[in-house]
């Protein structure tokens, strides 16, 4: 008879188990829906600024595939920290629209990454970032 109590005592064990893990996974799912239900939706507008890279290029360590060219949160600070940045190094842009350290500069700014990554990325890649960072400073005026 204490065999009886045991195994239904187990079997009653079990299936609060059952209902607790059932639960526990419950929660988890409203979870992981309401964690994406948080994410903002990627318009065009966001995209925008996405150069995809040619091809992965890989620098100390990181590969890179994009970059997110965001030239519209600089401010004049960047600018002038691009400018001495340059003379401490006795290089000067007299026209930041054509010095291709500048831009390079001003495309890692925008970008968020050292000079470096864009300075040793594949010229193609090179070459078509620095023509964003031209554009955007003839499209503002900053050039003229």
């Amino acid at each position: 008879m204490e065999d009886v109590r045991n195994i239904e005592t187990n079997e009653q064990a079990a299936l609060q188990a059952t209902e607790e893990a059932e639960k526990e996974q419950e929660t988890a799912q409203a979870q992981v829906k309401v964690k994406v239900k948080e994410f903002p939706t990627v318009t065009d507008s966001d995209t925008k600024n996405i150069y995809n890279l040619s091809k992965p290029f890989e620098w100390e360590g990181k590969t890179y595939t994009k970059l997110n060219l965001d030239f519209e949160r600089l401010t004049g600070v960047d600018m002038i920290a691009i400018e001495n940045e340059m003379a401490a190094v006795g290089e000067y842009a007299l026209s930041p629209e054509i010095s291709t350290s500048y831009l390079s500069k001003l495309a890692a700014r925008a970008a968020g990454v050292g000079n470096d990554v864009i300075e040793h990325m594949p010229i193609r890649d090179f070459a078509k970032v620095k023509n964003r960072s031209r554009s955007f400073l003839l499209s503002t005026g900053l050039a003229n």
